[in-house]
C-alpha cells in the first residue's frame, strides 16, 4: 500500500488517502465531527488495520461507493476486526453477494460474497446517520453507485474521474444511466472538490471545462 500524505482539514473534515496496490484504488479515512470511517477499503487489510491501530483511531463504520471487488476486498476483515457496520446502496446488494457480478471470481479462486452489510435506501439521503453526510445515487458504472458529499468534498467512486468516467461494460453497468448521471453532475456546485475512486483529485469546474464525457453529452 502506498500511503499518500493527502491530508485536508477544513470545514471540520480530515481526509487521509491510501492508494491501494490492487488497481490503484483510492481508499479514504475520514474524520468528520469526531466520527472516523473508511470509504472503499478494497485491499491490503493488514496495512489499513495496522495504521488504524497505530494511530489509536476508533473506527465507526465503513461506507462504500459501490460493490466491485477492487473496492470491497478488505471489507469483511475490517468489519470483523473492528466490529463495525458496513454500508452500501441497496442496488448493490446483488453485486456484493455474487462473485461473478463483483468480479472477485476473476481474481480470487474462492470469490467474495459479503454476508454482513447495511443497505442505504433511496436516491438521496440528506443526513446519513445524522452526521451531515449527503448520499446521492448516480447509477451507470453500477446500479447503486453513490456520490458522497461531506462539506465541500465529493467522493465520486468510479462514476467520475479527473478527465474521465467509469466503465459501463461491467456487470450492472449502463451507458444510458451514466449519461443521466453525468447530466446531474453538471448541475452540482462547481467548487466541489472531487475525490475519485482512482487517480488524482479535481474539482467540478475543471471537469466541466476539460472532461470530454461531460462536454459531449447529447
Amino acid at each position: 500500500m502506498m500511503f499518500i500524505e493527502y491530508y485536508r482539514k477544513d470545514n471540520f473534515v480530515e481526509i487521509k488517502k491510501f492508494q491501494l496496490k490492487f488497481f490503484d484504488v483510492n481508499c479514504y479515512l475520514i474524520n468528520y465531527k469526531n466520527n472516523y470511517f473508511l470509504i472503499d477499503p478494497g485491499s491490503e487489510y493488514r496495512k489499513i488495520k495496522n495504521y488504524i491501530l497505530e494511530k489509536k483511531i476508533k473506527l465507526d463504520f465503513i461506507l462504500n461507493t459501490h460493490g466491485h471487488y477492487d473496492h470491497i476486498g478488505a471489507v469483511n476483515d475490517l468489519v470483523t476486526e473492528f466490529n463495525i457496520p458496513f454500508y452500501i446502496h441497496e442496488e448493490e446488494e446483488e453485486i456484493i453477494k455474487d462473485p461473478e457480478k463483483n468480479l472477485s471470481s476473476d481474481f480470487n479462486l474462492d470469490g467474495l460474497s459479503l454476508k454482513t452489510y447495511n443497505l442505504i435506501k433511496g436516491n438521496y439521503v440528506n443526513n446519513f446517520l445524522n452526521k451531515d453526510i449527503e448520499i446521492m445515487n448516480f447509477p451507470g458504472h453500477t446500479p447503486g453507485s453513490i456520490l458522497i458529499k461531506i462539506e465541500n468534498c465529493l467522493f465520486t467512486g468510479d462514476v467520475l474521474f479527473k478527465g474521465s468516467i467509469g466503465r459501463t461494460d461491467l456487470p450492472g453497468g449502463s451507458s444510458k444511466e451514466m449519461e443521466n448521471s453525468l447530466r446531474k453532475i453538471k448541475t452540482l456546485d462547481k467548487k466541489l472538490k472531487i475525490l475519485p475512486g482512482h487517480g488524482p483529485e479535481s474539482i467540478i469546474e475543471e471537469e466541466l471545462k476539460n472532461n470530454y464525457f461531460l462536454q459531449n453529452l447529447d
